[in-house]
């Protein structure tokens, strides 16, 4: 993904950009109101056309356009401000911005507020004589097209505000977001870069600010790369910390300051993680959505066991994506990135949960050591090793934790079919001889 495109993707989840765009709009289409007299005969009257359109009858519906949208507007947006109170204490605060910027809710918003602005600039219109019959039935035609689209906008409004603030409506967006995260990085886990080893040596550059990686530009950075004949070693991956003495990359090759200052710029730092192109912090929120549902104060461990299943479903469907499909040449073969290796999205999925659920009710510490076997069985080249591992520290802590005897006992059981599947795999296969009648 283009770093240009990145940047606007993010500016237009803002709250506020759909709502400017719909002015915008408004206050185009009052204009060509006013500047279309020319496309209409000089001296048309009003009996030439099937309908009346008055200025009174124009600016009555406007003036009630208008009064009615302020209100609803500014009843949306703080049923809006309500829901997303909701969402973060029931869920996750970092989940906020998946709704906050949501097209559907930007859309319904966007439509009062565009609403309330036509028909202000219509009415100002209408009261200074500006526009002639064939401009004021241009408007009734837009105000008409006003009327549906706010007609709509209430009706999708009221299915909007039904979901918003459901914790599985929280989850089923996050999975999408961590799912179109996990498809930006590839089964390989090189965003589509070509696999780089052990420690360049080269001119570095330096992160040159403090906070976390975003994004950064593949295809920017193999167009400089051919460009100036250079291999770049990429030092860091979206999600990871860094600060003004953190290497990034590692160019291979004659490289001026300006160079470096280029691939530098092809990188995003931002104060806190992003979904787009950080699978790893979608397991994260998702993993904070099941912790919150397991503290004490909440004590919803039905929320937690669904969370374990998405967590699930994400890595099972990246572990089979693409499987048996023959590797071809990667789009960006100058840029070297080290491969986000399965173990490591496993952990962040899996390990955040398992600190709670070690003293969690045992359908919950059931539910997560049968994810890990889930994966392990269904991708075990993949998954059957760091799951194992997983297995293991999170029964040392529920053993150390749990005070009922026989449910850990129970779990023992569990992990012990996971380890020992997992050991089998490990053990080389011994040749078959045909013994001879």
């Amino acid at each position: 993904m283009n770093g240009y495109w990145f940047l606007f993707r993010r500016l237009s989840r803002a709250l506020w950009f759909l709502p400017a765009l719909f002015c915008v709009s408004a206050l185009i289409v009052v204009a060509l109101a006013y500047l279309s007299a020319g496309f209409f005969p000089d001296g048309l009257e009003e009996s030439a056309i099937p309908i009346t359109v008055s200025a009174d009858a124009l600016r009555n519906i406007l003036g009630i356009v208008a009064s009615s949208m302020l209100t609803v507007a500014v009843f949306a947006l703080s049923t809006l401000v309500n829901l997303l109170t909701s969402a973060a204490q029931t869920g996750s605060p970092r989940a906020v911005p998946l709704f906050s910027g949501n097209r559907a809710a930007r859309t319904t918003i966007s439509v009062f507020i565009g609403a309330f602005l036509f028909s202000i600039i219509g009415i100002i219109g209408l009261s200074s004589g500006i526009y002639t019959l064939g401009g004021r039935l241009i408007l009734f035609i837009a105000t008409l097209f006003v009327v549906f689209a706010v007609v709509w906008a209430l009706i999708r409004w009221v299915r909007e505000i039904s979901v918003v603030g459901r914790v599985v409506e929280m989850t089923s967006r996050l999975e999408d977001a961590t799912r179109q995260a996990l498809n930006r990085l590839g089964r390989d886990g090189l965003y589509g870069c070509s696999e780089g080893e052990g420690s360049p040596v080269g001119h570095e550059v330096a992160a040159g600010s403090v906070g976390f990686v975003q994004h950064f530009d593949p295809h920017a950075l193999q167009d400089l790369a051919e460009e100036k004949g250079l291999v770049i070693h990429v030092r860091v991956r979206p999600g990871d910390y860094v600060d003004h003495a953190s290497v990034i990359a590692v160019v291979i090759g004659e490289a001026d300051e300006a160079v470096l200052k280029g691939i530098r710029g092809d990188f995003i730092i931002g104060e806190e993680r992003t979904f787009d192109s950080d699978p790893g912090f979608g397991f994260l929120v998702l993993a904070d959505v099941a912790r919150r549902a397991l503290s004490p104060g909440v004590n919803d461990p039905s929320t937690a066991n669904h969370v374990l299943t998405v967590q699930t479903r994400l890595l099972a469907d990246w572990a089979l994506k693409e499987k048996g499909k023959e590797r071809t040449d990667p789009p960006y073969p100058r840029i070297r990135f080290v491969s986000v290796g399965p173990e490591r999205l496993l952990d962040e999925a899996f390990r955040p949960i398992s600190y709670e659920a070690a003293t969690a009710a045992p359908d919950v510490q059931q539910a997560l050591l049968r994810g890990l076997a889930s994966l392990a069985s269904i991708a075990p080249d993949v998954f059957a090793k760091p799951a194992a591992t997983l297995a293991e520290d999170f029964m040392a802590r529920a053993s150390s934790e749990g005070s009922h005897e026989p449910d850990i006992v129970a779990l023992r059981k569990l992990a012990a079919g996971l380890i020992e599947g997992t050991e089998r795999l490990a053990q080389p296969s011994k040749p078959t001889t045909k013994r001879n009648q």
